[in-house]
């Protein structure tokens, strides 16, 4: 039995590694062979462990991630044009960006930022 829990804490372990890799590499179009070597494991190997541990694919979880923080940074730097936060993100241009963005929240970028501000406004306007 305890040789299953340490084979648990290391595929936690190796997720946790993946998802850091991830993380960092937000720029670059990350594929599953780069994590894998990143980790020293067979791409076959990881893309098992990566499965049964979890309730999305690997690429919808670089996809939610790269949504996630390129939201956040939208929203902080409005400065910033949305296709340099698609380059930023690691999208090769800004149309293939705006359709993920679109699947992700339903709305374009423009449209996220233009929301978000209407809300912090009327929030401003309550207090």
């Amino acid at each position: 039995m305890e040789k299953v829990g340490n084979m648990a804490k290391k595929y936690n372990w190796l997720i946790n590694k993946a998802e850091d890799y991830i993380e960092n590499h937000l720029s670059e179009n990350i594929k599953l062979s780069d994590i894998a070597h990143d980790l020293s494991i067979s791409e076959y190997h990881f893309h098992r462990i990566y499965s049964s541990n979890s309730n999305e694919t690997l690429n919808q979880f670089i996809t939610r991630i790269k949504m996630e923080r390129s939201a956040i940074y939208l929203l902080v730097n409005k400065k910033n044009t949305i296709t340099e936060i698609a380059f930023r993100y690691g999208y090769n241009d800004s149309s293939s960006y705006n359709r993920a963005f679109r699947k992700h929240f339903g709305l374009s970028p423009t449209q996220f930022r233009k929301e978000q501000e209407k809300s912090i406004i009327l929030d401003k306007a309550r207090v």
